[in-house]
């Protein structure tokens, strides 16, 4: 192949991945999108511990209710201290480091004090699949039930399923609302 050839080839790839890119960023979902009408300001409900995992963290997620440690608004990187619930109304989503490139995360209900998993944890798992290769995030608000896990891998194997993903918190589970794989141009320069 002639370098005139290869550069086309280079070029067209380059254009065809940024277009794909382009049309899968379209329509990001956005917080006040997905905004919530009440905020709870009571006396939240002592979490409910239902399953060995919850038990495992359990001064976590109790101080994350009782105290608010580590509760915060907005993202991961970015942290303001809550002071109250900060996700989707009445609802705390308690975060916590695990070592090296890792984090916990617990939803609990204010006024029940149920405790729900995170997106992508396994059955009665609290571990979030942040892309530990990657510059991992989570983000949330609490006057919005989308929840945004960034950098994320539903399977650490399949670099495809690592990106960005957006969920709506309804009926006491997290949807799916869209999913942005990472650029995988952008994987290669680093």
């Amino acid at each position: 192949m002639s370098v005139r050839n290869s550069i086309r080839f280079a070029l067209v790839a380059f254009w065809v991945s940024g277009a794909l890119l382009l049309a899968q960023n379209a329509g990001t979902p956005r917080f006040e999108d997905y905004a919530v009408k009440e905020i709870f300001t009571g006396t939240p409900a002592a979490p409910i511990l239902a399953t060995a995992e919850q038990r495992t963290y359990r001064t976590r997620i109790r101080n994350g209710v009782a105290t608010l440690s580590d509760v915060w608004i907005g993202s991961y990187k970015n942290p303001i201290k809550a002071k109250g619930p900060n996700f989707a109304g009445h609802y705390f989503v308690i975060r916590w480091g695990c070592g090296s490139q890792c984090v916990m995360m617990a939803t609990v209900d204010a006024e029940t004090g149920k405790v729900y998993e995170p997106p992508l944890a396994g059955k009665n798992a609290l571990w979030v699949p942040l892309d530990n290769l990657s510059d991992m995030e989570t983000d949330l608000r609490p006057d919005s039930s989308l929840l945004v896990l960034r950098n994320a891998c539903r399977d650490f194997k399949d670099r495809r399923t690592c990106g960005s993903y957006y969920f709506n918190w309804k009926d006491y589970h997290f949807d799916l609302v869209k999913f942005v794989m990472v650029d995988p141009l952008k994987e290669l320069v680093h």
